[in-house]
């Protein structure tokens, strides 16, 4: 993976996601198990695996071992992202807003695009992202790695003017513009093993709720979310 690929998802907004185990031990023996984990564990609930395991090998996507690490990498259409996961346990994941990247999405541009790089942040895409993260995060704690718990950092990148945009046309437009001020969106916490495994996806909701907040969404329709949640976990779409 080359060097100016990170540059080019921080160059718009990003996902950046870090599970930090809190033992500082070798927590997967193996390096090869860095990669067989990942491809156990990862998340298929809709078009597009979290976080996308390749299977090839290109110009455009690879899987390498490093040092310590495996990483994994794609840059095709509008889906650009990079893993890693490290024998300590640690999980490092940028992942680039695919709204932000539209023009690459392979249906080309039209006069009614709904996304312009920097412009919007997608409310059920939002949903379905946070979500696919807990459920991966939860998954990984049935291998062992998370015994002790884990500080999770779970940041929005480039985001400042960026306003929420409700990309369903089955449902009614926001009462007003949802836009925040702010450049970076922080979110750090820390929890139990249990945790992970018996609510994920509570937990899932409460970030959701956290992020829009900080767009000046402080009332949201949290059943809604939780339909929306419910819909992905049972891949009705």
């Amino acid at each position: 993976m080359k060097k100016e690929f990170i540059e080019k998802i921080q160059s718009r907004g990003y996902w950046r996601i870090n599970f930090q185990p809190l033992v500082d031990e070798e927590k997967i023996k193996s390096l090869g198990d860095c990669s067989s984990i990942v491809e156990k564990h990862n998340v298929q609930l809709r078009g597009w695996n979290y976080p996308h395991f390749p299977r090839r090998k290109g110009d455009d996507a690879g899987l390498e071992p490093m040092n310590n690490y495996y990483q994994g990498w794609i840059d095709w259409n509008n889906h650009k992202e990079f893993w890693r996961m490290y024998q300590s346990g640690q999980y490092l994941h940028y992942l680039a807003l695919r709204e932000d990247w539209a023009e690459f999405s392979g249906w080309g541009i039209t006069e009614n695009q709904p996304y312009k790089a920097g412009e919007k942040l997608s409310i059920v895409g939002t949903i379905y992202q946070i979500t696919e993260i807990f459920e991966f995060l939860s998954r990984l704690a049935t291998e062992g790695i998370y015994d002790e718990g884990i500080q999770l950092s779970l940041s929005l990148k480039n985001t400042e003017n960026r306003k929420l945009h409700l990309d369903d046309p089955m449902r009614g437009p926001l009462w007003e513009d949802y836009k925040t001020t702010i450049k970076d969106i922080d979110f750090t916490e820390k929890y139990t093993k249990e945790d992970l495994i018996t609510k994920p996806h509570e937990i899932a909701i409460e970030v959701i709720i956290y992020f829009f907040d900080r767009f000046g969404w402080h009332k949201p329709p949290i059943d809604t979310f939780k339909k929306d949640q419910d819909n992905l976990l049972n891949r009705r779409f």
